[in-house]
């Protein structure tokens, strides 16, 4: 499966993370200047890996000879970099604010390397990789939120109800029909696992919110990442086990909403905690009850303390960033 027509696919479906973060940002001058951040950042990422290539120079994560999938994964380290402080990176002056993008585009994009060592050599449970990135951008959200809530930021701006985009659910299918590897199942049950999954735990919660008689914006969003996200590390369990217990992570995701609703949590931290921190959390340790003892890495007690120190690692590490972002941050926000 590793051909320039699958790098090309996903590097267009990247793309929608671009088109997600121009539709938080309210202004048209901040959508402007983040337009150039992101151009900007892509092109001297490109440019410095390329470079270092010719010096036969090899950055681990980063060494191939794709230029779409360095491109789809530079996408993907802007959208968590920029995801980390929203619209408030542009309370900064433009220099400071390249500057914190370009610090947090280091961070994210030195993870490939930090998974590289929990997955392989310490033999973490966590098959899709992507669960660093959900444990740093729940940390950063709650961190956030723990310690800078400015109260001048309308946060209803920050996403618009009334223009909800669900292309995404539909995107693993779109990518199927136009993938060569048509008649390879493997690839179908890859690209298909995370949205009935997805589905799943968005039926749970739903149901919960018709039931509290409340609507949220991005409900959709926000219910498909409990269950992808929940269970990214044993994608491999048989659906008629993962599927009921998506549809009840869904349900529970719904309650701890509406726990932090009552609580006057900002909507954007609500919805990064239950899209990116809770989910992270449930991910941790799920192995332990849907995959069976015997495939397991490790003897239990150490298969614990090896996932405590997986999740635990990206969370204080991705504080500790984001605690040097409050030192610098404006006296006046």
């Amino acid at each position: 499966m590793i051909s320039i027509e699958i790098d090309f696919i996903y590097f267009f479906a990247s793309l929608l993370f671009l088109q997600y973060s121009l539709l938080s940002i309210t202004k048209n001058e901040n959508k402007n200047l983040f337009l150039v951040y992101w151009l900007s950042l892509s092109v001297i990422g490109i440019l410095f890996l390329i470079s270092l290539s010719k010096w036969e120079f090899s950055v681990f994560g980063w060494d191939t000879q794709s230029i779409f999938f360095l491109l789809t994964k530079t996408n993907l380290i802007l959208f968590f970099a920029f995801q980390v402080l929203g619209e408030r990176i542009f309370s900064y002056s433009r220099i400071a604010g390249f500057f914190i993008l370009v610090l947090l585009t280091l961070f994210y994009g030195s993870f490939f390397y930090w998974i590289h060592l929990f997955q392989w050599q310490l033999l973490a449970e966590d098959e899709s990789r992507l669960l660093p990135f959900t444990i740093a951008m729940g940390a950063f959200v709650w961190t956030r939120e723990m310690f800078w809530n400015p109260q001048n930021l309308n946060e209803s701006k920050l996403v618009e109800e009334d223009k909800q985009n669900l292309l995404f659910l539909f995107l693993p299918c779109i990518l199927f029909l136009l993938s060569p590897y048509k008649s390879n199942y493997e690839f179908i049950e890859m690209i298909g696992k995370p949205v009935v999954l997805g589905f799943s735990s968005l039926i749970g919660f739903s149901l919960i919110s018709q039931y509290l008689k409340v609507s949220i914006p991005r409900e959709a969003e926000i219910g498909v990442w409990l269950g992808s996200i929940g269970f990214s590390t044993a994608m491999s369990v048989e659906l008629v086990v993962s599927i009921p217990l998506a549809f009840v992570i869904g349900m529970f995701g719904r309650g701890i909403y509406f726990y932090l609703d009552e609580l006057k949590w900002s909507d954007s931290g609500k919805r990064g905690v239950v899209s990116y921190l809770m989910p992270s959390v449930i991910a941790t340790f799920l192995p332990f009850l849907v995959i069976e003892p015997k495939d397991w890495n490790h003897a239990p007690y150490v298969l614990l303390g090896v996932q405590v120190l997986y999740f635990l690692s990206f969370y204080l590490i991705s504080s500790l960033v984001f605690g040097f972002l409050l030192l610098i941050k404006p006296k006046s926000v």
